[in-house]
């Protein structure tokens, strides 16, 4: 049997291991031990894993996972997300369709401050669905447009799925947070007028919510505040060189905390439980991250993405025609596969063609995680729907994910946007 053989083999493998249930992390790393056993030998698979286990758990900028982690968890229990919700519902709450718009708009400031799409789709669904409930939306709609809010966060930097990216890729991550800005912006902005355009056509999907005061929405302003301050001094930081990305997570993570102490929106229970779901989520991140690092390895040695590269080359197929071919994959992966896992399952061998065939990494890392947005919202995994059935358990899951359709779609269409005008992504990273 030829190496490469051997790495499509493996590959086959681990997509049916990933098929019949097994967790990502043990299916990647059955996957790369088995077959760099019987490739170099067992001693050397294990030299291998050993390895790579210390350079990852070893490497500074890898602290950045676990910091900008806590900063999530602690801006889901300190309140800051109701803040912004008050501060959208009363600037927007009059319009058709309001309070979804709301509802997106504040998502996109909660991205601001945490990288994680489930913490924001938690934190808005138990204040938001009950109001609009209050005013008669329609509950596929109201339940649809959340879930896809959400995905905004992940776009918004601080992102972790870009994180993940830039530290796996040895790309600038200060880079990648800032072209992520006009998408995920861009992003608020269509969703909202989609909304706004259906509500205002059909009233009864979202009817008007209350009327403010200038005065009062004035007054609102102020719950920006610790958003505000902690978003300049992490990307404002990067931008302008003050902070690595590993000393940016501290920075934020440590004015995360300070403001939320400040504001007396933080106990000490509600800073363990944080911690804890940290340990959590970082243990569960660096087993996908290690497993995928040695995966990598199996594929260079086998020469599986080599082939695949020298097989383009030779075919004359357009570069884009393939980039289609991998981002439909992408997509598929994405509807079968958590977020994390799809990101680092698939860089091993997709990052080496695209970048081989010409595709700035920056803006495929953009594209990449505009696709992972894009999964949160589509069966079967679907994660914000999940999120939302639970704290919602009375809204069927079918009418979610049916609510969400458009929002896909006009994801989807910006996916085609950015890769025809890829300046969209790349004028404010070209900028630093």
């Amino acid at each position: 049997m030829t190496p490469t053989l051997l790495g499509y083999l493996g590959f086959v493998a681990l997509i049916g291991l990933i098929a019949f249930g097994v967790p990502i992390a043990w299916a990647v790393t059955i996957v790369a031990f088995s077959g760099l056993s019987l490739l170099l030998g067992p001693h050397q698979a294990v030299v291998q894993f050993f390895a790579t286990a210390y350079n990852t758990g070893s490497e500074f900028l890898f602290m950045a996972i676990p910091s900008f982690i806590l900063m999530g968890q602690i801006v889901a229990r300190s309140g800051i997300g109701e803040n912004l919700y008050d501060t959208m519902y009363k600037w927007f709450g009059r319009l058709p369709g309001g309070l979804a718009i709301a509802s997106i708009t504040a998502c996109t400031g909660f991205g601001a401050v945490t990288g994680i799409s489930s913490a924001a789709v938690g934190t808005m669904a138990r204040m938001v669905l009950p109001e609009m409930r209050r005013y008669n939306y329609d509950m596929t709609l109201a339940s649809g447009s959340l879930a896809s809010a959400a995905t905004i966060a992940i776009m918004i930097p601080p992102s972790l799925l870009m994180i993940l990216y830039g530290l796996w890729t040895e790309t600038s991550i200060g880079k990648l947070f800032v072209a992520g800005l006009i998408p995920g912006l861009l992003t608020m902005l269509v969703f909202s007028a989609y909304i706004l355009v259906r509500c205002y056509l059909s009233p009864e999907l979202g009817p008007a919510g209350p009327k403010f005061s200038w005065k009062e929405r004035w007054l609102s302003l102020a719950n920006l505040l610790p958003v505000i301050v902690i978003f300049t001094l992490v990307i404002g930081g990067l931008y302008g060189g003050w902070f690595t990305p590993g000393e940016a997570a501290g920075v934020g993570a440590a004015a995360t905390l300070a403001v939320s102490v400040a504001l007396g929106r933080l106990s000490w229970a509600d800073f363990v439980e944080a911690v804890k779901d940290t340990a959590r989520l970082s243990a569960m991140i660096f087993a996908i991250l290690i497993s995928a690092s040695v995966l990598s390895r199996f594929f260079v040695a086998t020469q599986v993405t080599t082939s695949i590269i020298s097989w383009i080359a030779g075919s004359g197929v357009n570069n884009y025609v393939v980039l289609f071919l991998l981002l439909l994959l992408l997509l598929f992966l994405g509807c079968v596969l958590d977020a994390f896992g799809m990101v680092l399952l698939t860089l091993p061998f997709i990052f080496p063609i695209v970048t081989g065939m010409g595709f700035d990494p920056i803006w495929f890392g953009v594209q990449l995680v505009f696709l992972t947005e894009i999964a949160l919202i589509t069966p079967p995994i679907g994660i914000n729907v999940f999120v939302i059935a639970k704290v919602q358990p009375d809204i069927p899951m079918a009418k979610i994910f049916l609510g969400a359709l458009p929002f896909v779609l006009l994801s989807l269409a910006l996916v085609v946007v950015f890769t025809i005008f890829p300046d969209i992504v790349m004028w404010l990273p070209n900028q630093m």
